[in-house]
């Protein structure tokens, strides 16, 4: 198993490090720590003087420096990292940095490309506490990399993503979707809830989409263990947070499209922010082409 794990060097980005070793800790594997330095110029602009030009501002020979700078940090991130590997005993897991100068968004879906990774880690906050669901990176990245995306929120206590909840509009792609996140998962053996949202109790056409999405996992064999259910409210983000809350959910999971992005999945149902407050990680699939 491959993975890359893409860091802006913040201390948040902390987190991220136990989900890469505990993915990879049974079979193996290798984890790519990458970074583009060009984002500390873009994300730290604010901290030079007012009224400065800073398109003037970064001479070659600056440039030259903050390169240096990434290079020191990134060689830091990489020692801390084999170390935490080394102190949990997987000899067979390898580090291997990937550092760029470079747009982070372009960059990554480049590597995504080279690289082939079965999954990319991220944080959902970058330097100085923006949130990334908040502006364009995570949305763009996650409707365009082909590669599975998870998203770790800031400060979030690592647990084993053993109760998760997979959110479902009756796409087309459901089932491989879903088989994908057995597969991912597979080392926790999980608890898929398969929930839809319901706002007329006698809606038979959306139950028996879950029937039949029900009976496609019938003679499926996967490790772990899979639930469907109609929720029936007329405030789908309360009723997915209560419902996370009640079946102790450590992991959320959607199909991210490209086309309307979450109104055109859920219709208005829920948007990204229903996702994000959650504070829990979220595991992320682009729409399949």
């Amino acid at each position: 198993m491959k993975i890359i794990l893409s860091t802006d060097f913040s201390e948040e980005n902390k987190v991220l490090l136990p989900y890469a070793i505990d993915f990879l800790k049974d079979a193996g594997g290798e984890i790519i720590i990458f970074h583009a330095y060009m984002d500390n110029v873009f994300v730290g602009s604010n901290s030079y003087p007012g009224n400065m030009d800073t398109d003037n501002y970064f001479t070659t020979e600056i440039l030259v420096e903050l390169e240096k700078n990434s290079q020191r940090v990134m060689l830091e991130k990489t020692e801390y990292l084999i170390n935490l590997i080394k102190e949990e005993g997987a000899n067979n897991i390898t580090v291997r940095p990937v550092l760029v100068s470079g747009d982070p968004e372009d960059e990554l879906i480049e590597l995504s490309k080279k690289e082939k990774p079965d999954l990319i880690l991220m944080g959902t906050r970058g330097k100085g506490g923006k949130r990334f669901l908040e502006g364009s990176l995570v949305k763009s990245v996650m409707t365009k990399c082909d590669v599975p995306m998870l998203f770790i929120p800031n400060n979030y206590s690592w647990r084993e993503s053993k109760e998760v909840v997979y959110a479902t509009d009756f796409s087309e792609y459901d089932v491989e979707t879903i088989d994908r996140i057995f597969n991912i998962l597979k080392t926790y053996k999980p608890h898929i809830h398969v929930i839809h949202f319901v706002e007329k109790p006698d809606n038979q056409d959306e139950a028996i989409k879950m029937e039949e999405l029900e009976q496609a996992f019938l003679e499926k064999e996967f490790e772990g263990e899979i639930h469907f259910q109609l929720v029936h409210t007329d405030n789908a983000p309360q009723a997915l947070k209560i419902f996370c809350e009640r079946n102790d959910v450590s992991l959320s999971s959607f199909i991210a499209y490209r086309k309307g992005f979450f109104d055109f999945i859920f219709k208005e149902k829920l948007d990204k922010d229903a996702f994000f407050n959650l504070n829990i990680p979220m595991l992320t699939f682009k729409d399949i082409d």
